[in-house]
């Protein structure tokens, strides 16, 4: 005989088990961005050029193409948190600007490279940036102001 009506317990779990979900992979857009942007302290490497085609093959970003640009920031996380906790001006939905400037590596996939053989170039400042915030945590690089 088939159960029939309303089921309240399962409605329940559902909606309990979309939540959790949900906030996995609110983390898991936060552990992106440490691994694709935060370098700190700097890694270091003969050239800047070495250090870009370094980085962007040990974080994963050679594969399955080569990221075409990249900026690592290279400032601890708890001040890249601070953008999206006041630290910052916020605009939009999101949108972070941070009042601090930050030395930035921006790589740069160089013509003729391809998967697995990934040339990059380099350019290294320190200006502002630009991130979207979640839960007030950095977890996109949006551009360097």
């Amino acid at each position: 005989m088939a159960l029939r009506g309303p089921r309240p317990g399962l409605f329940l779990l559902l909606v309990l088990l979309a939540a959790g979900l949900a906030q996995l992979s609110e983390g898991a857009s936060y552990r992106q961005f440490l691994t694709r942007h935060v370098d700190f302290p700097k890694t270091g490497a003969p050239n800047d050029r070495i250090y870009c085609n370094t980085l962007m093959r040990r974080r994963g970003l050679t594969r399955p193409v080569c990221k075409p640009t990249n900026t690592f920031v290279h400032a601890p996380a708890a001040l890249l948190q601070a953008i999206c906790r006041g630290a910052g001006r916020c605009h939009g939905r999101n949108l972070c600007d941070s009042n601090a400037a930050f030395r930035l590596t921006t790589c740069r996939v160089a013509p003729g490279s391809s998967p697995g053989r990934c040339n990059y170039r380099a350019s290294v400042q320190t200006r502002r940036i630009r991130v979207a915030c979640r839960q007030r945590l950095p977890v996109h690089f949006d551009r360097v102001l």
